[in-house]
């Protein structure tokens, strides 16, 4: 048994020497996945703590699940946050995909290659500007005295207070959202149409079919298992959201939160009051973090049975 295992050990060497070249070009991003993202894995037993700026992270006093339990206790604030975060997620997530595949198909159909690549330019842009700049940019659309509201008083209709009316900001972070987040998350779906089989769209030619039937027969179909691995990927930030959106956006006001408030935007929150509010935060994003790999594992586990090759493992 010695023997086969040190035979073992000196083929995995030999192999790790071979491979030396591919070791080197992996070992950057190594080492950043261990430095943000494994060693600050060692911070979450603050959410078992109650924090002591003089006795520091390990000597402050151990509290159990005191800090999980006041986020429940705190009654319709917290099923409301927590029905506002998985509500969007799925939200973006339908609406997102469904124009992310559009532009993708949009894209690759189009005839004029050029006009496509200066299309597909145009609409990536959005993903670099900063929420900062797109607050200002909503906010001069929805103002009192902003675009939208002009509009509406030379048709005769009243003005709407869009920063104290909830109820129309589900539609509203959804439209900022597709138009910040759609171009580039077309691009992968392009790279999918892109590996696609010609020849299939070719016979589908031969047999007469016209442009949308190719799509719904031939491109969606192929386009599934990048829908499912994507959809997957994402639900291991089902607990999480976009702070830029949910809070500079809508600019944090108190008056919005019934659809606005999400969890992350209560941690942002919590932690500007100060350091006695670090255990409880820290039991939010603890939660955040159980629940996004439980339900990656178990509706990965799920799609497997159902259909294997739509599985991440």
């Amino acid at each position: 048994m010695n023997y086969t295992r040190s035979m073992r050990i000196k083929a995995f060497g030999e192999n790790m020497w071979k491979n030396k070249a591919l070791l080197l070009l992996i070992l950057p991003g190594f080492v950043l996945i261990v430095l943000f993202s494994y060693i600050p894995m060692g911070g979450l037993v603050l959410a078992f703590k109650e924090f002591n700026y003089t006795k520091g992270i390990w000597k402050s006093d151990w509290v159990g699940f005191d800090n999980i339990k006041f986020l429940f206790m705190s009654g319709d604030t917290a099923w409301r946050m927590i029905r506002n975060t998985i509500g969007y997620y799925v939200l973006f997530r339908v609406v997102g995909t469904i124009a992310n595949v559009s532009l993708a198909i949009a894209l690759n159909e189009c005839r004029h290659k050029y006009f496509a690549k200066f299309s597909q330019t145009i609409m990536i842009m959005p993903t670099f500007i900063s929420f900062i700049a797109i607050s200002f940019i909503v906010s001069g659309l929805l103002a009192d005295n902003g675009y939208v509201n002009n509009i509406l008083q030379s048709l005769g209709f009243e003005k709407i207070q869009f920063y104290i009316e909830p109820k129309y900001w589900p539609a509203i972070l959804t439209l900022v959202h597709v138009w910040k987040e759609t171009g580039y998350g077309s691009v992968i779906y392009l790279s999918a149409l892109a590996g696609m089989d010609q020849e299939m769209f070719e016979a589908a030619d031969i047999d007469g079919a016209n442009r949308w039937q190719k799509i719904r027969y031939l491109t969606l179909p192929m386009l599934s298992s990048t829908i499912a691995i994507m959809t997957l990927l994402s639900l291991g930030n089902m607990m999480h959201s976009s702070t830029g959106l949910f809070y500079q956006v809508t600019r944090n006001i108190g008056a919005l939160y019934p659809a606005t408030q999400t969890l992350d935007t209560y941690v942002l929150n919590a932690l500007s009051e100060g350091g006695s509010t670090f255990g409880i935060t820290a039991g939010v994003t603890f939660i955040q973090s159980v629940v996004g790999c439980f339900m990656t594992v178990v509706v990965n586990l799920i799609v497997r049975k159902i259909s294997p090759e739509h599985s991440l493992f």
